[in-house]
């Protein structure tokens, strides 16, 4: 059977395979049997974005599982991390989102959370596969009546995180919900702690989600700030996840600007453990220099918000997070969450009485990435050729940068990326690299 899950659960194109009508009908079954494992009346959480997608997914979901014993909650459209929070709120067993975060409209996905708001473990998701092989697609009730009162308690769990009633006093913030599932939210919880908003990119039709807009296309929030003059810019994805920031300049400030001003601030209150950070291998190597110029480690791990936490609790560190805005701070949650991010880093910066500007003057290190095609995948230790270069530019990049090789997951394409004080230096580098793989895997 072809593996279902992916780092973020199932993702396809809407109602092909994974995503047909029973595909997710069995999901849902085998999601009841295994949860009836537990308890034998199992309570979940379901909700979704904005894609015209999304109702038809999770009425196949919630109806099997319904008619394997499960008792479903709908919330209707909320934001992945909101299932988060809420599961851990109401006492859920499970919470389910049908999202493809910052896909295009026309893709859609599940993701399944445990009963801590935690992404699945690699080994739950194998035995839901397995299962699911073997069971037939369910029925059962009718999706009930979406329970809407539950966005209203997302935004006061949210605004619970903040110390102050109203941290964000005397800010203009314009916010991209990218058509996505924190439109509406987001402008009502910036509003609610204190900031003039001006929103854009929220008024989903079921098929503009992500589409030039949010955190993957942030230029008309660029925009927005520079001919408003506004403090500051928020952008989301579609399931809001994750948060990129736009300062008064229009400057944008994404997850490796954000990992370094809220470890500052964490520091300063002596709120972040060992002084560590968590980030990935695509953090550049820029915030790795900066982190440490202020006795602060960086432990790296792979890509992937589920990878951040599994090593931000093998280190115990309480801060993680992605270049790409997937940011998690463990005083507040367990996942990403765009909101969240966003609106302490906004009072962050106003408690300071700095402008957003000041709290990150990270300096990014050169970077070049080349993709090489491969006719096979061998692990690089394997190859002798390539084991060799690679040696020798780590030892050359010592210090001032560093070399990370590894595969596509869904093309025959080996990655080669080089950071370095010398642009022309890793360029060479990594040429000679990507002719090395190239030679020896043609």
């Amino acid at each position: 059977m072809t593996q279902l899950f992916g780092t973020d659960g199932i993702r396809g194109r809407a109602f092909q395979p994974p995503l047909d009508e029973e595909t997710v009908r069995r999901l849902g079954a085998a999601l009841a049997v295994e949860l009836r494992g537990i308890e034998d009346a199992p309570r979940a959480l379901l909700a979704g974005d904005t894609r015209a997608s999304t109702l038809a997914l999770a009425t196949w979901l919630g109806e099997s599982l319904q008619g394997g014993g499960g008792i479903v909650t709908w919330a209707g459209v909320l934001p992945t991390p909101a299932v988060s929070s809420l599961v851990r709120d109401g006492g859920y067993l499970a919470g389910i989102v049908i999202s493809a975060s910052h896909n295009p409209a026309a893709d859609n996905g599940i993701k399944v959370l445990g009963r801590t708001g935690e992404k699945l473990a690699d080994s739950l998701e194998q035995r839901l596969e397995e299962r699911l092989a073997t069971t037939p697609p369910g029925a059962g009730p009718p999706l009930p009546a979406a329970q809407t009162w539950l966005a209203d308690r997302y935004l006061a769990l949210l605004r619970a995180t903040h110390s102050e009633a109203l941290p964000l006093r005397g800010l203009h913030v314009v916010v991209d919900s990218a058509n996505g599932a924190a439109s509406g939210l987001a402008q009502a919880l910036l509003e609610q702690l204190g900031a003039r908003v001006t929103a854009i990119a929220d008024r989903p039709n079921g098929a503009n989600i992500n589409a030039g807009c949010g955190a993957i296309a942030p230029q008309d929030l660029v925009d927005t700030v520079r001919r408003l003059g506004a403090s500051a810019g928020l952008a989301l994805d579609g399931d809001a996840d994750r948060a990129v920031l736009v300062d008064e300049s229009g400057a944008i400030l994404d997850g490796d600007d954000i990992l370094l001003a809220w470890a500052r601030h964490l520091t300063a209150h002596d709120r972040l453990p060992g002084r560590r950070v968590v980030a990935t291998v695509m953090s550049n190597f820029g915030l790795e220099r900066a982190l440490a110029k202020e006795g602060m480690e960086m432990v790296r791990c792979p890509v992937g918000d589920r990878s951040v936490w599994t090593a931000m609790q093998a280190h115990g560190s309480a801060l993680g997070g992605e270049q790409s805005g997937h940011v998690i701070c463990a005083h507040h949650s367990v996942s990403g969450d765009g909101l969240l991010t966003g609106s302490h880093l906004l009072a962050i910066a106003t408690a300071s009485g700095w402008p957003l500007s000041r709290l990150s003057d990270l300096q990014r290190l050169p970077q070049v990435l080349l993709n090489v095609p491969v006719k096979r995948k061998r692990p690089f230790d394997e190859l002798p050729g390539v084991r060799r270069e690679l040696a020798g530019t780590e030892a050359l990049l010592d210090g001032r940068g560093r070399v990370l090789l590894r595969y596509s997951g869904t093309e025959a394409v080996a990655r080669v990326m080089l950071e370095g004080d010398d642009a022309v230096e890793i360029t060479e580098l990594a040429n000679r690299l990507a002719e090395t793989i190239r030679s020896e895997l043609q």
